[in-house]
């Protein structure tokens, strides 16, 4: 801990402790992304081939050899690289879904919902702007009966497939419009270079997927808009922007903090045991990874619980046995 760094009586407790690491690595400075927003028929291309042939999928190693992750992984020192690919840092993102695809050109490229193709297609199936921004949020929504991450049932299809299942879950009787596959793509700041942008366009020009639009978003504005925050929500929103005390944690949650660390969550809550990932930055005078490997040791010690889907508890600090009460050690 740093030498100016408060120091609890109590055990500590941090939500989604990762979380700092991954944002720094966007708004640091001399960080950026290079973005492009893409389209392509969907009769010649499905979603689900975009993302695990053109793109590959998220761990690098898995990917097939031609596609983005791939190239990027075999050849990482000649494209400029510092260190090679990993799950995290696997050099470029695309969107998971049609539906994410507009969340993303929401956020990133300042889109208006309207005038998006997708966002008009959903607009013209009767479901109302409120309902749809609510959406950008990854609620749980009822599909055949049951509640289930809305992202998660989007993903991998089709933008026809997507916007039946959008009038499905939104019960409208609107007309589904035919639009053409768009995602947002971009060039992760540990591979944002022309080599690596020029690998990219190159992909997209051979496999038949249009450019619309192109362009460069620095750390400064990533940080400054919170880009990367609404980019990750479900994760930052406990990570950085809401207070533990204010987060709904399941039952089976709280049922799962109390078996793993003996106390109840209320008791946690009440004791200010309990800080989000920046809170605890600024409470023990770390840096983000400073923040990360203490997380990291915790999680490899099985001091972590899994409350929910990008929501995460981990007991990062304790009190020394037999240490003085102002005495707290990180794990």
């Amino acid at each position: 801990m740093g030498c100016g760094a408060s120091r609890p009586q109590t055990d500590g407790y941090v939500i989604n402790g990762f979380y700092m690491s991954m944002r720094e690595k966007f708004v640091a400075k001399g960080a950026s992304i290079y973005y492009f927003i893409v389209e392509w028929d969907e009769k010649d291309l499905s979603w689900a081939d975009f993302r695990g042939k053109i793109l590959g999928p998220t761990d690098p190693t898995q990917a097939p050899e031609d596609s983005l992750r791939g190239q990027i992984l075999a050849k990482y020192e000649e494209f400029g690289l510092k260190s090679k690919p990993n799950t995290g840092d696997n050099g470029v993102h695309a969107s998971a879904s049609p539906f994410e695809g507009l969340c993303e050109r929401l956020n990133w490229a300042e889109v208006k919902l309207a005038e998006d193709p997708f966002g008009k297609a959903l607009l013209d199936l009767k479901i109302d702007d409120k309902t749809i921004m609510a959406w950008t949020k990854d609620p749980q929504v009822e599909v055949d009966g049951s509640m289930t991450s809305l992202f998660d049932t989007m993903e991998d299809i089709n933008s026809s497939e997507c916007l039946a299942k959008a009038k499905a879950i939104a019960k409208v009787d609107g007309e589904v419009t035919a639009v053409k596959n768009m995602a947002f793509v971009f060039v992760k700041p540990h591979a944002n270079n022309e080599a690596v942008q020029k690998l990219v366009k190159d992909k997209f020009a051979e496999s038949k997927i249009s450019i619309t639009k192109e362009g460069k978003i620095d750390g400064s504005v990533i940080d400054k808009k919170l880009l990367i925050d609404n980019h990750y929500y479900s994760i930052a929103n406990k990570a950085k922007l809401t207070k533990p005390k204010d987060l709904a944690v399941p039952e089976s949650g709280k049922k799962k903090f109390e078996e793993k660390f003996g106390l109840t969550w209320e008791a946690a809550i009440k004791a200010n045991m309990v800080m989000n990932a920046a809170e605890a930055a600024k409470k023990y005078n770390m840096d983000a990874e400073s923040i990360n490997a203490r997380w990291a040791k915790a999680k490899d010690k099985g001091n972590l619980i899994k409350f929910g889907g990008g929501f995460y508890c981990a007991k990062v600090f304790e009190k020394p046995a037999g240490a003085p009460e102002k005495v707290m050690r990180p794990l």
